[in-house]
């Protein structure tokens, strides 16, 4: 995918959600929303009035680039099925990457570990270790491969079996830290944990798009960590 070409990111997994369009690298149009995504369609025309604001038309847009999650699964849901209406005319390409991984490149000061946590529900906690290199925008799986921006990535596991599912030293991060701050606390040492909510910017989701094309997943799924039959349930206390 090169550079030159229009690109339009957008992340509607959690708080924050936003948009932005690329050109040679660079954001050339960008919107934020500070609430919770909603499947209401009003951010459709807002989006459409952010591009007419920039002087984009939709046609001038090559390829769409979605944020996967972990996170809202209507959010990403709905986002998936209007980038894939937008797409329609001239067939072109809808790709993902795991709002994670733009999440982690977020948080990273230099090149470092970074552990994202969110609250699968089902009383289960999700996990996943990058290796990030902020500068380059680029993440790599603990183990140094190529993130598969998947499920595959991510470790579902229990509260108290948390810290052992995490490499040591890591930068501990949340976009959840209200619902699950005390799991976290009890879990890490004080100096490995980012004390608030922390959400994935589109800006991030776009730099990581861009330096690594061939991590996008071609056929985008919203990243769901569950089976959809489960049997049986087990409570995680989520304190508000």
């Amino acid at each position: 995918m090169g550079e030159d070409m229009l690109t339009l990111v957008t992340d509607r997994s959690a708080g924050r959600s936003g948009l932005a369009v690329f050109k040679d690298g660079a954001a050339v149009c960008v919107k934020k929303w500070e609430a919770e995504p909603s499947r209401a369609p009003e951010w459709l025309a807002e989006t459409g009035q952010a591009l007419a604001d920039a002087g984009i038309e939709m046609g001038d847009i090559g390829r769409f680039i979605c944020g996967l999650g972990p996170g809202s699964f209507s959010g990403i849901r709905a986002c998936l099925s209007a980038l894939q209406g937008m797409a329609l005319p001239g067939e072109r390409p809808v790709c993902g990457l795991a709002s994670a991984a733009a999440l982690a490149l977020g948080q990273a000061q230099g090149a470092e570990a970074v552990t994202v946590v969110g609250d699968a529900r089902r009383g289960r906690v999700w996990c996943v270790t990058y290796m990030v290199d902020r500068a380059a925008a680029r993440v790599r799986m603990a183990d140094g491969s190529l993130p598969g921006h998947t499920g595959d990535d991510f470790t579902l596991t229990t509260a108290g079996e948390l810290a052992g599912a995490v490499p040591d030293g890591t930068r501990i991060v949340s976009p959840e830290w209200t619902r699950l701050g005390h799991v976290l606390a009890e879990a890490f040492p004080e100096e490995r944990l980012v004390r608030q909510d922390v959400f994935p910017d589109v800006i991030d989701l776009g730099r990581l798009a861009l330096s690594e094309p061939d991590a996008c997943v071609r056929e985008p799924m919203p990243i769901y960590l569950h089976p959809a039959v489960a049997a049986g349930t087990i409570k995680l206390e989520v304190r508000s």
